[in-house]
């Protein structure tokens, strides 16, 4: 139904959305992202709201403010996070005044304080949601990647059954030789191979080594976070909020 899929899209761009996507979910590797209980789910819809482009700043008095711009970055998780939870809302209420089923995912960023939330989104993440829309692909630094604003996005995903018609798959990476996410990445975390369908997340970035550098953080800034790969690329510089 078009009529459907561009009335829940008008909606959610009209309350504040930067992107909306619908990713067909029935084939068979994305039931297998999903556990059996949520298989009458046949679409997932992609929400994302932008970030400012945080880069990495010139040293002051010969060292990195890096405490600072990472406080900041969180900040402004934080705020887009209650914010896309409001368009979840939004969504939710859409199409169950339309007898739809669905079930809202919200950003990762929250995901670890609701358990329930946070075992489905081991389940189905945002990334197979994005990638799925065609909004994006998986980066060489393990984040979703839009051709517009970069990994300068937080998502949040409603998975439904819906009759939305759904966008073409984003199948390969668009990264091409830019490596500048792995030579910033202190630990080595990110083994330089591009993203596509058939490889997966698992091949691109060494979940163990990017773990526990960012498990080190959490006495600077209160949670696990890094983010030094996420300010390393250049994608998206001129479309995102500008910062200051």
């Amino acid at each position: 139904m078009t009529s459907l899929s561009n009335e829940i899209k008008k909606l959610l761009n009209e309350k504040g959305a930067d992107l909306v996507g619908v990713g067909d979910i029935t084939g068979i590797e994305e039931k297998e992202a999903i556990s059996k209980e949520f298989h009458h789910y046949t679409r997932a819809v992609a929400i994302g709201m932008k970030l400012h482009k945080f880069q990495k700043p010139e040293k002051v008095n010969g060292a990195l403010d890096e405490h600072s711009l990472m406080l900041a970055y969180l900040k402004e998780n934080e705020d887009i996070t209650l914010k896309l939870n409001g368009l979840l809302r939004d969504a939710v209420k859409f199409l169950r005044k339309r007898k739809y089923r669905c079930m809202a995912i919200p950003p990762i960023a929250v995901a670890e304080e609701r358990k329930f939330i946070s075992a489905l989104y081991n389940l189905f993440s945002h990334k197979m949601a994005v990638t799925m829309s065609g909004l994006g692909w998986v980066g060489k630094n393990g984040m979703v990647i839009n051709g517009e604003y970069g990994p300068n996005l937080i998502w949040a995903t409603i998975l439904t059954d819906a009759e939305l018609t759904p966008s073409p798959p984003q199948l390969e990476s668009m990264c091409g030789e830019c490596r500048l996410c792995v030579t910033a990445c202190p630990v080595g975390a990110l083994l330089g191979v591009n993203w596509s369908r058939s490889r997966g997340n698992h091949e691109v970035i060494d979940l163990e080594k990017c773990g526990n550098y960012m498990a080190e953080n959490s006495y600077k800034y209160g949670r696990p976070v890094c983010g030094i790969c996420f300010m390393a690329c250049p994608m998206g510089v001129k479309k995102t909020r500008k910062s200051g």
